[in-house]
């Protein structure tokens, strides 16, 4: 009876530590799941949304090419609720009269349950209309100059026409319909390329010195500190000048964006208003475009302006070249230095009767499949101009849209 007693004792023992270390593993699973569950989510969703805007923006220009109105979607809030269980347990427990034989099964599982909402909001009304419809201003142009964009997709995909002034006046529309001015406007993005790349383009806004428009005595006296307090206040400098001369003062501007091929600050400051004064007879849609003789490049002169589009108008500059209006090969000049990446396209969509394989992205519209083919990654290539070009169209669409929380606008809730 001792001995049987003593064999209980040690079961109930071990029936103990099974089930602390079970409690142990509970725990320790539960942990686990949690942040391998939550990370693997984040990353897919931020998949899913990226994918989503990108077959989107494809799509949009599936339904242009068919004259159709334009719509966009976009996801507003996801949220996710994750439920974590995990079980342990004593399944068997066997008494025997050899405590080495006492067996003991024990079992730990766990389980994940995601359940997502998903708001989506159709982008539409007065503000994104406008947004969509209007040229896009200097600035954004010249701040993706900045971010180091090949320049030839930006001018070909951005700018509507060049406005030549001097030394001859004309118009060169980006478009291939108009075979003599289209082709004279590539020339034109290829040499401004040539100049990018060889570091003798410069895109940045006019800085110059503005005076202030009224004369100060060297001398102040008391009815002068009212002007001379505003003046401060607005910004203006002191100058020193010397003695029995006016008081100089000035304010900097910084002013319109100019695409030149010299540094703005070999000019003088003279010349640099007068460019500035040239410059604000523009709309804000527009970049002035000095190419001068005697610096890199002046050997093939330019004087005018560019004028920006829309987004709906760079949308509709690509599904037209997909079938109506494509673009077509055009040879430099033969005073621009070779180098610079010249693709036929601005950007190549593939429409074909079936899904292709090897693409990036692909959509389906009116029984037509709209696709851009994956690129080269290859050690040493040059980045891909086509997924480049569909970059850029993403980042112009950022730019375009507005924060849409800030509208009261139809949503649609998805839950699974």
């Amino acid at each position: 009876m001792n001995a049987l007693r003593l064999l209980q004792e040690r079961c109930q023992h071990r029936r103990v530590a099974y089930a602390c270390i079970a409690g142990v593993l509970v725990m320790a699973l539960n942990g686990c799941l949690s942040p391998l569950a939550m990370h693997r989510a984040v990353l897919e969703y931020d998949r899913t949304a990226t994918k989503l805007e990108a077959e989107m923006l494809l799509l949009n220009i599936a339904r242009t090419s068919f004259f159709r109105p334009l719509h966009f979607t976009t996801i507003s809030s996801v949220a996710a609720t994750f439920d974590f269980t995990a079980t342990a347990g004593l399944n068997s427990l066997l008494y025997q009269l050899e405590p080495s034989n006492n067996t003991v099964l024990m079992t730990v599982g766990g389980s994940v349950a995601e359940r997502p909402t998903v708001t989506i909001i159709p982008i539409q009304g007065e503000e994104f209309t406008s947004r969509i419809l209007t040229p896009f201003d200097e600035s954004k142009m010249a701040f993706l100059f900045q971010q180091g964009i090949e320049p030839g997709i930006l001018m070909r995909l951005l700018v509507r026409e060049i406005l030549l002034t001097t030394p001859q006046k004309g118009l060169l529309r980006n478009n291939p319909s108009r075979k003599e001015e289209y082709e004279e406007f590539r020339r034109r993005v290829i040499h401004l390329s040539s100049l990018y790349n060889n570091r003798s383009l410069y895109v940045s806004p006019i800085v110059y010195e503005e005076p202030l428009p009224i004369t100060i005595g060297h001398k102040l006296n008391e009815s002068m500190m009212p002007t001379v307090m505003d003046a401060i206040e607005k910004r203006y400098r002191w100058t020193a000048s010397p003695e029995d001369t006016p008081l100089t003062f000035s304010k900097r501007i910084i002013g319109r964006v100019v695409m030149t091929n010299y540094d703005l600050h070999q000019l003088s400051n003279a010349e640099r208003r007068q460019l500035q004064l040239e410059a604000e007879r523009n709309p804000p849609y527009s970049v002035l475009v000095d190419i001068r003789p005697n610096y890199p490049g002046g050997e093939y002169p330019l004087h005018g302006v560019m004028l920006l589009r829309s987004f709906n108008s760079i949308l509709r500059f690509i599904a037209l070249g997909i079938t109506t209006g494509p673009e077509y090969h055009v040879d430099p000049d033969p005073r621009t230095p070779t180098g610079v990446q010249n693709p036929p396209a601005t950007m190549q969509i593939d429409e074909t009767d079936s899904q292709p394989d090897d693409t990036d992205f692909s959509i389906q519209y009116e029984g037509r499949w709209f696709s851009i083919r994956k690129g080269p990654r290859a050690p040493g290539t040059r980045t891909p101009w086509n997924q480049e070009a569909f970059r850029v169209l993403g980042m112009l669409y950022q730019v375009t849209v507005t924060d849409v929380s800030r509208f009261p606008t139809p949503a649609i809730t998805i839950a699974k």
